[in-house]
């Protein structure tokens, strides 16, 4: 019975995970998206470091409503974007694989979906004090897409940051800053009494739209062979540090902006 709650933690996330790998006409190396989708979960052993040190800082400082955009803006989405983002850039950007802009969606899902699995089987087995398939079920259709998209945008901003001609920092900054601003905001939704947790569904919807055009557009090229397999910026350790942090400084501005209005 233990392995049937396992599998319907983990199964939504791989189900997922195969959809999107089918949509490429240039399958990236299985090992590669594997390892890519390990990593993901292997996330958890960073982030967990991390979180005890600013629950502290949370309760310490902040209360209502700045209590709740920090737990959700800073302490999850953006810990757990930054270090999905760290996968993506620094294993599966550097691999002679990578060569063209779907490459970055499909690990970028496989990276957030890693995460989102390991996340899920603790809410499965232990939100609630037994076991629960009515918790892996919610979460099969919200919190698990939400991952994924997260990632999609992510891994597609990421590649056009590698392979347009312009516009690449910008591309590199908004491949954090967005998945943070979704992820975010798809939490706080849940907790702030002043923004209605059906903003949560509606960014689903809008970025469940968005996806779908993503892959349908780049299919499309793929299929016309279109596709942009040369590399007009490499993201640096340091570039990678300078947007984080910069993203970092929006959200805690954001965070202030709350503490003053509320």
């Amino acid at each position: 019975m233990y392995f049937a709650y396992l599998l319907a933690a983990i199964l939504p996330a791989v189900i997922l995970l195969l959809y999107a790998y089918k949509q490429d006409q240039f399958p990236e190396p299985p090992r590669i998206v594997f390892k890519t989708f390990l990593f993901g979960c292997a996330t958890v052993l960073a982030i967990d470091l991390v979180i005890p040190v600013l629950d502290t800082y949370n309760k310490e400082y902040f209360s209502g409503e700045t209590f709740h955009f920090f737990e959700n803006f800073i302490r999850a989405a953006f810990v757990e974007e930054f270090f999905k983002a760290c996968v993506i850039i620094f294993y599966c950007s550097r691999k002679t694989a990578f060569d063209e802009p779907m490459d970055g969606v499909i690990y970028g899902i496989a990276a957030s979906l890693g995460f989102a699995a390991y996340e899920n089987i603790n809410y499965v087995l232990y939100f609630e004090k037994d076991p629960s398939f009515s918790i892996a079920l919610v979460r099969a259709f919200t919190a698990i897409p939400m991952h994924a998209l997260c990632g999609i945008i992510m891994g597609f901003l990421i590649s056009q940051a590698i392979f347009e001609k312009g516009n690449n920092y910008l591309n590199l900054f908004l491949a954090l800053f967005i998945p943070v601003g979704i992820h975010g905001l798809y939490n706080y939704s849940f907790t702030s009494s002043v923004v209605s947790y059906q903003i949560a569904y509606f960014l689903l919807l809008v970025f469940s739209i968005r996806a779908y055009l993503i892959f349908k557009n780049l299919k499309q090229r793929q299929k016309q062979s279109i596709i942009f397999n040369k590399r007009h910026y490499n993201i640096s350790l340091t570039n990678f540090i300078n947007i984080s942090v910069n993203t970092l400084i929006v959200y805690l501005i954001l965070n202030y902006l709350i503490n003053i209005i509320t």
